[in-house]
Formats: C-alpha cells, structure tokens, sequence
C-alpha cells in the first residue's frame, strides 16, 4: 500500500532555514516523494499510480512523468 501526502503552499520559513523535509522523506524507503503534480481536477477515487523517471547517469532524482489509472 502507498500513502500519499503533501502540501499545496509555499512555507513561510526563508529559504536556507527550511529543515531538508526531502532527507526526512527518503530515509523510509517505504514513502516516494513526488512534487509538482497538478492534481486540482483529478476526482479523489483509489487510482493505480505509475510514475515514470527519466533515467540520468548518476543522478539521485530526476523528472518523472505519472500517469493515474482508474
């Protein structure tokens, strides 16, 4: 099972004194954090999530394409 979470606002926090929440995300290989994805008209029903990265030569993250199946 794959729980979901996230946030839809910028912190108020100055950029350099935010705590890395991505390290706090990552150590639990059991979360995959995903950010950007425009989900406003997507209906809130259980969907099939297939995310999609595209693979770079030593990178630790990349851009990813997800695609919701009903």
């Amino acid at each position: 099972m794959l729980f979901w979470s996230g946030i839809d606002y910028l912190p108020v926090a100055a950029y350099d004194r935010l705590i890395p929440s991505h390290l706090v995300f990552l150590e639990n290989r059991d979360i995959i954090h995903v950010e950007g994805l425009k989900l406003e008209d997507i209906e809130a029903v259980i969907y099939n999530v297939h995310c999609l990265p595209l693979r770079l030569l030593g990178a630790k993250r990349s851009p990813i394409r997800c695609i919701l199946i009903k």
